[in-house]
């Protein structure tokens, strides 16, 4: 009998578990698995976005159409497809948690995605990205020094942050890619800094295992690296992007990349921007993209071709030129 009122009790804490309470559990839980970037945002995507609506909803009566609602709010608020699919991600994350804790909601949960709605992509057009080339051809600072790396490469912003001089091998003409460099939320200080608190900036290995390679220099850049390089005698610990010990975080780099932009007379874009003009300009020449997926650092083709490679305007009249020649 005993026995007996024990498992009720025990059933009745499970029922009253609020979805907050199962959240702050997962995340004790997931913390050691994940590097510290993505804790953080998780973390913060949890606070603002899921606590908030249905921190106080007890597990048991989570249900689709609980679901559906939180779903249709999100979008209302403008949040993008690829947001809502993460926080579904992560509420799918938990619910699961909680069922190997016994702790279940009031019925199978579907989490049916949104459709990931399509976004124009900035790139340069042939004009803008050879007047950029040329400009950062005559300067002889180490920040157009690494814009131009971006430019040949492709490599990320905050993996071009992290860059050492020890990180190329002018003799093979060789980029190793080993680090990246974030902002993230401070997680050790506290939930009061969810909206606009206090950061750290974050060095570490970069996001995913395909993302630690080598990427073959283009003949040009290795002349220009090996010149700079001789030129001024860097330890192989200075960052190629300030030229010193000091390391400069992605923000600081769009932001002056905007003024590169003013002086090149060319229309403001993202510095992102670079890593997909790179692709589509690969992909125009007619390369091979497996190639492309592997300098890019990306785990798959698919990926590459779905997110990266895109076609300017120029190049789709010359497609329609040649379509209609071809009658």
């Amino acid at each position: 009998m005993r026995e007996q009122e024990e498992m009720k009790e025990k059933d009745s804490r499970r029922q009253s578990v609020t979805l907050g309470e199962l959240c702050e559990r997962w995340q004790q839980s997931v913390k050691p698995a994940v590097k510290p970037s993505t804790y953080a945002c998780y973390l913060t995507m949890i606070e603002k976005h899921i606590r908030r609506p249905l921190g106080e909803t007890q597990v048991s009566g989570m249900t689709n159409k609980v679901i559906m609602d939180f779903i249709n709010d999100r979008q209302k608020q403008g949040l993008s497809a690829g947001t809502v699919r993460l926080l579904l991600f992560l509420l799918k994350s938990v619910i699961q948690a909680g069922k190997e804790m016994g702790i279940c909601p009031g019925e199978e949960l579907y989490f049916k995605l949104p459709r990931q709605a399509g976004k124009r992509r900035e790139i340069m057009e042939w004009e803008d990205f050879h007047k950029m080339v040329c400009y950062l051809l005559n300067s002889r600072r180490s920040f157009e020094l690494g814009i131009l790396i971006s430019l040949g490469t492709g490599i990320r912003v905050g993996e071009l942050c992290g860059m050492r001089w020890e990180d190329i091998d002018l003799d093979a003409g060789v980029l190793k890619v080993r680090r990246t460099v974030s902002r993230i939320r401070n997680v050790e200080t506290g939930k009061e800094d969810v909206s606009g608190g206090k950061t750290i900036l974050q060095i570490g290995t970069p996001k995913t295992g395909s993302s630690v390679r080598d990427i073959p220099l283009p003949r040009f850049l290795t002349e220009r690296l090996r010149e700079r390089f001789f030129q001024r005698r860097f330890s192989p610990q200075t960052y190629v992007l300030t030229g010193s010990g000091r390391v400069m975080e992605p923000r600081s780099v769009q932001r002056r990349f905007k003024n590169l932009l003013r002086k090149c007379g060319i229309q403001p874009v993202s510095v992102h921007s670079l890593r997909h003009s790179f692709a589509s300009k690969w992909i125009e020449q007619g390369f091979d993209s497996k190639a492309l997926s592997e300098i890019l650092g990306h785990s798959s083709v698919k990926i590459t071709m779905d997110i990266y490679v895109h076609s300017t305007m120029n190049q789709k009249k010359n497609y329609m030129d040649h379509v209609l020649e071809s009658f």
